[in-house]
């Protein structure tokens, strides 16, 4: 690692670079844009910043066993560890909506934005969950879809635009980020083991696994 690259860093330099590395290891991801509802789209300084230090942030955090990696066609740099450390287990309705935002957004990739994001809202991924891809024999309850949507917000996977996650009307885009997330190879895998779930009776471990199987997100430990 070239410390005097670090170090010839300026003082504002060297602040974003430790927010940078920080924002990477907490949420995985980091989106070429952000969107806020009181602000709307933005170019995140944070991607650009990745875009001119690519190679810096890659030996630092290189030091630890993380690998940097750049989806630069669909935006967003992405960090994985090879001992999988951190890895985020997602309950059985956590994984259930992470599924149908990755189904969702295969069905609706012709219509991404410049952004390579697809527009979505609370009552329609609903209703995939239950009536469409039958993952879920139940809607799951306001508390819990909240709860998934925000940590799925965390990680970069889902942008929200107008309202809350509360709300039916809520509206959010899914980031092309969902295809690191899902890998098409785990996808038909999950419908299955899901759709079966409906059927039988399984056990809380049971779950647990699954669910550890489909997605690569990661929190930091405390």
């Amino acid at each position: 690692m070239d410390l005097q690259a670090i170090q010839s860093l300026s003082a504002r330099e060297l602040e974003q670079f430790q927010t940078v590395c920080n924002r990477l290891l907490s949420s995985t991801y980091v989106a070429r844009t952000r969107t806020l509802p009181d602000r709307g789209r933005f170019q995140d300084p944070d991607y650009t910043f990745l875009t001119i230090h690519h190679q810096l942030v890659a030996d630092y955090l290189g030091v630890m066993g993380w690998r940097l990696h750049q989806e630069e066609v669909y935006g967003y740099f992405y960090v994985e560890h090879p001992d999988e450390i951190n890895r985020c287990v997602l309950t059985r309705e956590e994984t259930a909506l992470l599924l149908a935002l990755r189904l969702y957004y295969e069905e609706h990739r012709e219509q991404a934005g410049l952004e390579q994001d697809v527009l979505c809202t609370v009552r329609e991924l609903l209703d995939l969950v239950v009536t469409e891809y039958a993952v879920l024999p139940v809607r799951p309850s306001v508390r819990l879809v909240r709860r998934a949507m925000n940590l799925f917000e965390h990680h970069c996977v889902i942008q929200r635009v107008e309202g809350t996650f509360s709300r039916n009307d809520c509206k959010f885009t899914i980031l092309p980020t969902i295809l690191t997330v899902v890998s098409p190879e785990r996808v038909e895998a999950a419908v299955e083991q899901l759709q079966n779930g409906r059927e039988e009776d399984r056990d809380e471990e049971a779950e647990a696994d699954s669910a550890d199987e489909l997605a690569v997100l990661r929190e930091t430990a405390d």
